[in-house]
């Protein structure tokens, strides 16, 4: 893959307020009202100690209602393949050509395009995205070790270093872990009022996830973008998005030494 010299940074914030508008649209019409979503409501979320380490998701939601579109059938392989694939190369391949076609990715494409502030192409639009994402770098930024994760592997795997589970902020991953006996609940530590937006501690693989922000019930195409729209707009910062009615944040850090790879993302809660 050819890299992407220079990603256009600095969103201004009308076309900031623009893209809020465009995430709440999208999730009032498609997420909110979505079987899975009103699901969540069912969920015993007023757990502040799970001694008995029950599951937090209910068993009759099952993989072939959590993933039954194709795009989400994509997102299921690449999170339960990724650990072990040897080519993570045709994962990759295979999971942007699903997010590539999905319409939120062509909207915000759109209207970031047309506010004359993207000097990229839609070809180049897409190439920068996989950077951002898939771009390898070390945490290690002092040491010599060849690059060995990525923003992806991050934010949607989760990592164990220094004895802790670090990243690991979507919900489907959640969902795949908690349902193969690998996470345990340790506790909801907080839970929005509104929004299926909760603060968690778990173990996976009897790691310690001490403190992890989860935004359950939302596809990872609307999630990422929404991330990647954070990092646009440059700088190691926190992002603000109204999603149907509320404020949103998004923590964003880019890679120390690097402007064009994500480090981390995740909702501030």
């Amino acid at each position: 893959m050819r890299l992407i010299k220079s990603i256009p940074r600095g969103l201004p914030l009308p076309l900031l307020d623009e893209l809020s508008i465009l995430f709440s649209d999208y999730f009032v019409r498609h997420i909110k009202t979505s079987e899975i979503y009103l699901e969540l409501n069912r969920v015993n979320w007023s757990r502040s100690h799970n001694h008995e380490q029950l599951p937090l998701l209910p068993p009759h939601l099952t993989a072939e209602r959590v993933f039954h579109s194709d795009s989400q059938q994509s997102t299921q392989t690449i999170l339960m393949q990724w650990e072990e694939a040897r080519n993570r190369e045709q994962l990759i391949d295979q999971f942007l050509a699903q997010l590539f076609q999905a319409r939120l990715f062509g909207e915000v494409f759109e209207r970031i395009s047309d506010r004359g502030v993207l000097t990229l192409n839609r070809s180049e639009f897409e190439r920068a995205f996989r950077q951002v994402w898939f771009g390898q770098y070390s945490w290690n930024q002092m040491s010599r070790d060849a690059p060995n994760t990525c923003g992806f592997q991050h934010v949607y795997i989760g990592e164990h270093r220094k004895g802790d589970v670090k990243g690991l902020h979507h919900w489907a991953r959640y969902y795949i872990l908690e349902k193969t006996a690998r996470l345990a609940l340790q506790a909801v530590l907080k839970k929005h009022h509104t929004l299926q937006l909760a603060s968690l501690r778990f173990t996976v693989d009897n790691i310690m996830k001490r403190y992890g922000t989860i935004f359950f019930g939302i596809p990872i195409e609307f999630e990422i973008l929404i991330f990647f729209c954070a990092f646009l707009v440059g700088g190691s910062r926190d992002v603000n998005f109204m999603i149907d009615g509320e404020r949103t944040t998004v923590v964003c850090y880019d890679v120390a030494t690097r402007a064009d790879v994500l480090a981390t993302a995740y909702f501030k809660y």
